[in-house]
């Protein structure tokens, strides 16, 4: 079997430089201890997330774009309550409480991740209303960090198991190349009864279509939000999409982050999490 060819990323313990500047601010701004996915991506690409962060910084120091999309990301799963005690079991007081802190990080930076994309995506539209600058005076005090959490295990130090049930949830491009992996079920993978909970509850429920109406309505919503954002204040976007690359990186993202803060969802009510 081919070994599939994954989306590059630039890691954040191989971050220097801006970069690693970005990586700073971005957990300040989100108050959590994780780099998504989407900007490990855009890392690789030359220039991509220092115009990105060029272009959205200014509205995150606002806040209202983060305090927003988490209250839309709190109403993303409203479904049943699965009792998961004889998966889990196995995972113990510490196990469920690492995996619970995990996943809160994943939740706290989803709905963020997915605005960003959205309001660039918006602001490259062509506006109903004049936009405005935003008033530097106005700042925001991001909410406290959350806890920390266990590193991503590197993919090779999963054994072929867990290898293969990560992997599972990985979507191609167009082309059929380049894997995106959404980082979660690689930290999750941690957990093993936690990754086989993930197989045998979450990806079923994505192919069946028991998700799609919850991710559907979290996904207007940010979509809503973005627009109201890239109409009231500039967001520069030229450099952001300046090439093809670029771009199709918003493309691939943008349909997997909703995706993820259902899922995130989800299992933080299987869980129980406090």
């Amino acid at each position: 079997m081919t070994t599939p060819t994954y989306l590059a990323e630039v890691p954040v313990d191989a971050a220097s430089g801006e970069i690693a500047r970005i990586y700073g601010e971005i957990r300040r701004l989100t108050g959590g201890p994780l780099v998504a996915f989407v900007y490990r991506h855009l890392a690789t690409l030359p220039g991509a997330l220092e115009a990105l962060w060029r272009s959205v910084a200014p509205l995150l120091e606002r806040g209202e774009l983060q305090t927003r999309a988490w209250d839309a990301a709190a109403r993303a799963w409203a479904g049943p309550v699965l009792d998961s005690r004889n998966i889990l079991g196995g995972l113990g007081a510490p196990g469920m409480a690492g995996a619970c802190r995990v996943i809160d990080a994943y939740n706290r930076g989803n709905p963020v991740n997915l605005a960003v994309v959205s309001v660039i995506r918006a602001a490259a539209g062509s506006p109903a209303i004049p936009a405005q600058t935003i008033p530097q005076t106005q700042r925001w005090t991001p909410p406290a960090p959350l806890a920390p959490i266990i590193p991503i295990p590197a993919a090779n130090d999963l054994d072929v198991k867990l290898f293969a049930h990560v992997d599972a949830f990985g979507r191609r491009d167009s082309t059929g190349q380049a894997l995106l992996v959404p980082t979660l079920y690689r930290h999750l993978s941690a957990w093993p009864a936690l990754i086989e909970f993930a197989i045998q509850e979450v990806r079923p429920r994505l192919a069946d279509g028991s998700f799609a109406a919850a991710i559907d309505r979290f996904r207007l919503e940010i979509e809503q939000l973005a627009t109201e954002l890239a109409q009231r204040h500039v967001v520069p976007v030229e450099a952001v999409l300046a090439t093809p690359a670029v771009r199709n990186a918003f493309d691939r993202f943008a349909p997997v982050i909703p995706e993820m803060v259902v899922v995130g969802h989800f299992l933080r009510r299987a869980l129980d999490c406090p």
